[in-house]
């Protein structure tokens, strides 16, 4: 039976956000828009069946979405879905009140920078100090928090996250910045770095071949750092499929956050058959091909 990837949808509810990162991808959106509670909802009720048991919650930043606390609460308590978020951190005081309440089961926080003026590649935001006292109130909650950064060639910066990291036993994704470069591997820089924590931190490597990533796993067993390296750069299409059906925030259902010739208006005709239709889309050839050819990404 066909089902959604990791039983999953990703939403962007928002493209709107309270920072202005360098290197933003913002889940593929081209505008500024949003999607209601309502838009959300239709969505929801037309999937159920489609072995949808999660939902991750992205931007922009969802936590400035208007309608945040009646969305996480119908998707909790109505469809019984466990709900995860992505976010900046920096309206830790709505976050908490919805962790308390029980309709957040998972946290991403986005933080770059250890101990810079502001946490993350953006003119504007809150300092790493704050955004990482942050985490902490989230990790105290008992609910599962992840540090996702995207290393930037600065090694020190990145070891003393990881170190913060490992002190608090908080997992960190370290990402490959996605850039306009197509090649058939990983930047070497990022190659070099993920060896070097490995080292540093004595972590014992561990390769998850679906998804085609690396992870370090500590003397308890614990999974401390997962290497996110880009699939756009190395056009790994097929592994990203397996990951995630992304939904945007002005309705577009995508594969492909670097093209968005496929997206398909889940909202534009029957809502079940659109998704399917999605699942079902092969991956694109023009984006296979590239991988091959020394070109810029759609």
């Amino acid at each position: 039976m066909l089902q959604l990837p990791k039983n999953e949808f990703r939403i962007s509810i928002t493209s709107g956000c309270n920072m202005k990162c360098v290197y933003c991808h913002n889940e593929g959106n081209k505008v500024i828009s949003q999607l209601s509670k309502d838009d959300i909802e239709n969505l929801i009720k037309s999937s159920y069946d489609l072995g949808l048991e999660q939902v991750r919650i992205t931007g922009g930043e969802p936590l400035i979405h208007k309608e945040i606390y009646d969305i996480c609460q119908m998707l909790s308590e109505k469809y019984h879905l466990k709900v995860g978020i992505n976010t900046n951190i920096i309206e830790i005081d709505k976050l908490m009140y919805m962790i308390e309440k029980g309709w957040i089961y998972r946290v991403v926080v986005g933080i770059d920078y250890f101990d810079g003026e502001i946490s993350k590649q953006s003119p504007v935001g809150i300092s790493s100090k704050q955004a990482l006292a942050n985490v902490l109130r989230v990790k105290e909650s008992g609910v599962n928090v992840t540090i996702s950064t995207v290393f930037n060639g600065d090694y020190e910066n990145l070891y003393n996250l990881v170190n913060w990291c490992k002190e608090h036993k908080i997992r960190i994704k370290i990402l490959e910045e996605v850039d306009s470069e197509v090649a058939l591997a990983p930047h070497p820089e990022y190659l070099v770095m993920k060896d070097r924590i490995y080292r540093d931190f004595n972590l014992r490597p561990m390769f998850d071949e679906k998804f085609r990533e690396w992870h370090g796993i500590d003397e308890d067993g614990f999974t401390a750092v997962t290497f996110f390296h880009s699939h756009c750069r190395i056009r790994e299409c097929d592994v990203c499929k397996k990951m995630h059906l992304r939904v945007t925030s002005c309705g577009g259902l995508k594969q492909c956050i670097q093209s968005g010739e496929q997206d398909i208006d889940y909202r534009d005709g029957d809502i079940r058959d659109n998704v399917i239709k999605a699942l079902k889309q092969p991956v694109s050839i023009n984006m296979q091909q590239a991988r091959y050819i020394n070109t810029s990404l759609i």
